[in-house]
């Protein structure tokens, strides 16, 4: 059963708002658009990998997506964690094309793809490291150690995994996963904790987890207002719409929609900063009506505080 949603984290929500209103011309454009091709790639494959996810027993595997957890020193995130009374499964996804080499003396990946070589930080290491501080977490929160274990799966099955004898008990493929669970099945079988215990940890697990937060703006160099701003179409993706007959309107391809508006809170809670008031609502939609702008925040049900023109909406 899965405890939360599966949806893009908000490192790859930011970039994505950030690719679309930044200048064609600005020079570290071509670095954002490769780092947002790296995150939607690695969200693709952890959307991939939950078709087989699906097949797990329901009632006797609980599973979390992106969870963030701070150990007491640093913060550690995990692509999918399975829960059971018997076994704390760390998955951790991985979504490339070409080929994969995984070399133990160094402890890092090679991809080779199109003719070039890149290297990565082994994720064997790092999957090893967050089960370490999975049970530090557990200790530091005064719950009961659960056995643990760890696969690095490759959604992705055109990738040529290569590595040593060893690894091929802790790296598979996607469509290989139900079938590996098996042999985890068969190897953890005594319960370490009961059904009661393991729902405690797992609402701890949901109240502690915290979103990574990133400002995107200060890792590129970038000022707010050198952003694009308006409302973006959600038909044709410019950012041009005009508020005309109570909705906006397209004029490049005539679409008309009620609330294309709300995305740009959102780019705007992104990028710039998480409250808005109804003056940074106005400016960054282009809308000149001060009360129109109200009533549209207004249905949006954002938390605010204050009154009239002192009101702050907030992030939700």
């Amino acid at each position: 059963m899965f405890l939360n949603e599966i949806c893009k984290n908000n490192r790859v929500l930011s970039t994505e708002a950030l690719a679309k209103r930044i200048k064609e011309t600005y020079k570290m454009r071509p670095n954002i658009i490769e780092d947002l091709r790296t995150l939607s790639a690695g969200y693709r494959g952890e959307r991939e990998l939950k078709y087989y996810l699906q097949f797990l027993p329901e009632k006797d595997c609980l599973l979390i997506h992106n969870l963030r957890l701070y150990d007491g020193k640093t913060y550690f995130q995990i692509d999918y964690l399975i829960l059971t009374q018997r076994l704390a499964l760390i998955v951790e996804c991985k979504n490339y094309f070409g080929e994969v080499t995984f070399d133990p003396e160094y402890d890092q990946m090679i991809r080779k793809a199109n003719g070039k070589e890149q290297g990565y930080s082994d994720p064997i290491s790092q999957a090893k490291r967050h089960q370490r501080q999975l049970q530090i977490y557990l200790k530091r929160h005064n719950l009961p150690p659960i056995p643990s274990d760890f696969l690095v799966v490759f959604s992705n099955p055109s990738t040529i995994i290569r590595g040593y004898p060893a690894m091929k008990d802790k790296v598979i493929h996607g469509h290989s996963f139900l079938e590996k669970w098996d042999k985890l099945s068969a190897k953890f079988k005594t319960p370490a904790i009961d059904r009661k215990t393991l729902l405690k940890i797992s609402k701890n697990l949901l109240k502690h987890n915290t979103p990574e937060t990133v400002d995107l703006l200060k890792k590129y160099g970038i000022q707010a207002n050198e952003l694009i701003t308006g409302v973006q179409c959600p038909t044709c993706g410019k950012l041009a719409m005009i508020r005309q007959k109570r909705k906006w309107y397209c004029p490049h391809c005539n679409t008309y929609d009620a609330k294309a508006h709300q995305k740009s809170v959102l780019d705007y809670f992104s990028l710039i900063k998480p409250t808005i008031t109804n003056k940074e609502f106005r400016k960054f939609t282009h809308l000149s009506s001060s009360g129109i702008a109200s009533k549209m925040l207004v249905k949006m049900n954002l938390p605010s505080k204050g009154k009239n023109k002192g009101r702050v909406y907030y992030k939700p």
